[in-house]
């Protein structure tokens, strides 16, 4: 199955308000047309979208995030940042009938169980995973143990070599990527750092995806960026396998 991940839109309050000189709304809409696309020409079964889909949090940023992504007719699983408002996003979502959202964070086909996690801490732009949340991501792994597990969640817990964002990665990152090997987790996908960076250890991929705004530069301690823009296509095969696209 092929799954496409977003993250890191950063839709600001209007579409004129651009951030670094980029307009938020031209990049996602580019993104959207780019996906339909790619439908034209493979199956895409999920879009998995993770985290920071408004810059302030605005109600009618996330009014046009939830249409454009209905318009793609794929379901798709949208977890919120940290400069994500979860009641903001909660009044949009109540206001219209939508279709594709998977309202659970949740998916399951006949190999593979996708997880979200909830790494956002209020008011910090760290990431952190409450004891409840850990036990309940155990939880939920032992119960689907007879699936390939695949996890998605906003903060990075690996650090990227971005000092800008690697401050302010996921803070129990070490407990995660342990209890991931406990149970042989094969995937983790986040976002957060505005880069693409992968690693493999023995049978897990971990994967950061590109950010749909902009990417930071490598290395850098000072706020600096790249102007390209793009999204990952994953094959959960026997073989994960990930196509960064970047524009």
């Amino acid at each position: 199955m092929k799954v496409i991940h977003l993250t890191d839109i950063h839709l600001t309050r209007n579409r004129d308000q651009k951030m670094f000189d980029v307009n938020p709304y031209e990049n996602f809409d580019f993104v959207c047309d780019e996906i339909c696309r790619i439908k034209t020409l493979t199956e895409i079964e999920l879009i998995i979208v993770s985290g920071d889909i408004a810059n302030d949090g605005d109600v009618d940023a996330y009014r046009y995030f939830l249409q454009k992504m209905e318009s793609l007719k794929t379901p798709y699983i949208a977890i919120l940042g940290n400069h994500d408002l979860k009641n903001n996003f909660d009044i949009a979502l109540s206001e219209e009938q939508n279709q594709y959202i998977i309202n659970s964070h949740e998916y399951k086909n006949k190999s593979w169980h996708f997880i979200s996690v909830d790494t956002v801490v209020e008011g910090e732009d760290f990431g952190f995973i409450s004891e409840t949340n850990l036990a309940e991501l155990e939880r939920k792994i032992i119960k689907n143990s007879n699936a390939n597990i695949a996890i998605f969640m906003h903060h990075h817990a690996i650090p990227v070599g971005i000092p800008l964002v690697d401050i302010c990665m996921l803070n129990n990152g070490k407990e995660l990527l342990a209890l991931c090997e406990k149970y042989e987790v094969k995937f983790i996908g986040s976002g957060h750092a505005h880069t693409a960076r992968v690693w493999y250890h023995n049978t897990m991929t971990t994967c950061v995806a590109p950010a749909v705004v902009f990417q930071w530069l490598p290395g850098i301690d000072t706020v600096k960026i790249s102007k390209g823009f793009g999204f990952n296509i994953i094959d959960f095969s026997s073989d994960v396998s990930i196509a960064s696209c970047i524009y």
